[in-house]
């Protein structure tokens, strides 16, 4: 299992058209789970969306962003990446503020093997549940 544990500082008045952005490799093939720390003063200004390419992976809504303020987003994931060694981009802005805020991004992961394994023995403990 691999954790991916980033911050990424906002610069005060960070346009949506001119965002910044960080690039985290991923060297597993499926991500099991994600999460977006807001610090405090954030203010529910400070906006992030996950890329991969120039789609939008999360939130899922293409358009839209995550939002917080001295909270943590977070998620379980079952996402199958293409390929190992791909890059998600995390893109953020923050209109209209005075102060440059930091997010964290913690990003965990498995080898596909290992969600195969997991997949099976869930289906077979279900099927003893119904035998019993």
């Amino acid at each position: 299992m691999s954790i991916y544990s980033e911050k990424l500082t906002v610069p005060a008045n960070t346009s949506e058209t001119d965002p910044v952005s960080l690039n985290i490799t991923i060297k597993e093939k499926l991500i099991t789970s994600m999460a977006v720390s807001f610090e405090d003063g954030c203010g529910w200004v400070v906006q992030v969306r996950i890329m991969y390419g120039i789609k939008q992976w999360w939130p899922d809504r293409p358009g839209t962003w995550l939002m917080g303020n001295n909270e943590t987003l977070e998620w379980q994931e079952r996402f199958e990446m293409p390929a190992i060694y791909e890059k998600l981009t995390v893109v953020a802005c923050s209109p209209d503020t005075k102060y440059d805020h930091n997010v964290f991004i913690k990003i965990a992961t498995l080898p596909l093997g290992f969600y195969f394994i997991e997949n099976l023995l869930d289906k077979l403990h279900k099927l003893w549940e119904k035998i019993i």
